[in-house]
């Protein structure tokens, strides 16, 4: 389950209708009743906070997203959509990602799920990491 304060419109999510999860697009933020609109397709529905999870951050939906893998070494992996960049780093005692977006460089820890990835593309590039 996320939390209110990390659910933002734009952000690609996990909603759980009745047992079966399904991605969507959050289109509206209710923060009063606690509630996200969420658009799966031509369909919209609203959902309690408790119903939406976040999306892992894996290669397959960043290959979805149009992210192509250029490297991948046993303690590095790099996907490149256009000027930005991810290297995912792993080493001995630690892993974090580095976002690279023309001359600025993000280093991050723990990012793990899709929200949080869009969240700071869109801080760096100014535009919404959404389907292609």
């Amino acid at each position: 389950m996320l939390e209110l304060n990390e659910v933002r419109e734009g952000d690609i999510v996990l909603a759980d209708f009745e047992g079966q999860k399904r991605v969507g697009d959050v289109l509206e933020v209710s923060r009063g009743v606690k509630k996200a609109r969420i658009a799966h397709g031509e369909n919209e529905f609203w959902y309690d906070l408790q119903h939406i999870f976040a999306v892992p951050l894996e290669s397959e939906i960043l290959s979805e997203l149009g992210f192509t893998k250029t490297t991948a070494e046993e303690n590095l992996a790099v996907y490149e959509r256009g000027p930005f960049s991810i290297r995912f780093v792993r080493e001995q005692n630690d892993s974090f990602s580095l976002l690279h977006y023309r001359d600025e460089t993000s280093h991050v820890h723990n990012m793990d799920y899709l929200h949080q990835l869009q969240h700071h593309y869109r801080a760096m590039t100014n535009f919404e990491l959404s389907w292609p």
